[in-house]
């Protein structure tokens, strides 16, 4: 996949540098690629719900921020971009101590990326996805 910014990867990284709620919460971006995301989060106390797993609203926080930043590896420079839809599915609960997080433009447009997400942690060497999503990230300049 093409970027339309050939700065993209410093950009990019301009982007999630601004963004002050993703170091709350200690979620990192490991990869970066035009129109792909990696990152890792590890579990914290304040992370979890009342049962004691990964809370949803931490799940889809991180999907829609990989998916986002995917999106934004694609835009020319000084274009923004902004979630105006997301569907989030649930697999299984969120019981790892480390999950890994991947976002990837579907299809680039010049006004709309559809983007697509996943979260997961790894138990027994085995992958475990805990939910993915589906996005619509708005290209406004």
């Amino acid at each position: 996949m093409e970027s339309r910014n050939e700065n993209w990867l410093a950009y990019t990284q301009e982007m999630i540098e601004r963004n002050k709620f993703l170091k709350h919460i200690g979620f990192e971006f490991t990869e970066l690629k035009p129109g792909h995301t990696k990152g890792k989060l590890v579990f914290q106390e304040f992370h979890e719900q009342q049962n004691g797993y990964l809370h949803g609203g931490m799940t889809s926080t991180i999907l829609d921020m990989v998916c986002g930043y995917a999106a934004y590896s694609m835009v020319e420079q000084g274009h923004l971009v902004f979630t105006v839809e997301s569907k989030c599915t649930y697999y299984n609960r969120g019981i790892g101590k480390e999950y890994f997080a991947e976002g990837f433009v579907d299809k680039p447009g010049k006004r709309f990326h559809f983007c697509e997400g996943l979260i997961y942690y790894f138990e027994n060497d085995k992958k475990i996805i805990v939910a993915k999503c589906t996005t619509t990230m708005a290209v406004v300049n």
